[in-house]
């Protein structure tokens, strides 16, 4: 293994470590991420393009594990599910879905909630998937001038779901799943 490609990795190790806490929201998971991302990368040093942007490539490996480990996770809650409610096959696919329906609605008021301004930011940075850069450059504000309102716009979403009780069916006492939607995933 090239020794200059594992020091260029070294060096990038706080900032995936960042990126691994604003991805999980929990030490951790961060640590965990982290490792299982610096095992991948190593372990394919050889499909790493030299000329190419490394930390790129490196949040690339990490985004993908992550989403990977979380789609893991819901189906072992899912699965959990099913055996607490002793569904039948078929059952739990028609309750899964109205559980989606609710969480979707809910979300959407939550949204609704947002000045005009604060759902564009949103919209611009999660949905559009635009760079912080270019939405810097559009508001003609410095870029971690966006970084904080995009948090700060996430963080209202989340406290608008909480203090309106919407957290998909907790009123109810059924079990639900986390609301994270792609609004509120951390992405962008």
């Amino acid at each position: 293994m090239r020794s200059e490609f594992v020091d260029e990795i070294e060096q990038m190790i706080p900032t995936l470590r960042r990126f691994a806490h604003s991805l999980a929201r929990n030490a951790a998971d961060a640590d965990d991420l982290l490792q299982d991302t610096l095992e991948r990368s190593l372990g394919r040093s050889h499909q790493f393009e030299a000329g190419t942007n490394l930390k790129a490539w490196l949040f690339t490996i990490m985004r993908n594990r992550f989403y990977t480990e979380c789609r893991r996770r819901q189906r072992v809650r899912d699965h959990a599910d099913e055996r607490r409610f002793g569904a039948a096959d078929g059952e739990e696919r028609v309750m899964g879905d109205q559980f989606a329906r609710v969480e979707t609605q809910e979300v959407a008021r939550a949204f609704g909630m947002l000045t005009g301004e604060e759902r564009s930011l949103l919209i611009m940075a999660t949905v559009e998937e635009l760079p912080y850069e270019t939405i810097a450059q559009m508001l003609e504000v410095e870029i971690g001038t966006v970084k904080s309102r995009v948090s700060r716009v996430r963080a209202k979403l989340r406290r608008i779901q909480e203090e309106t009780g919407d957290i998909a069916l907790a009123r109810v006492g059924l079990p639900s799943k986390p609301v994270r939607t792609y609004l509120s995933a951390g992405t962008a």
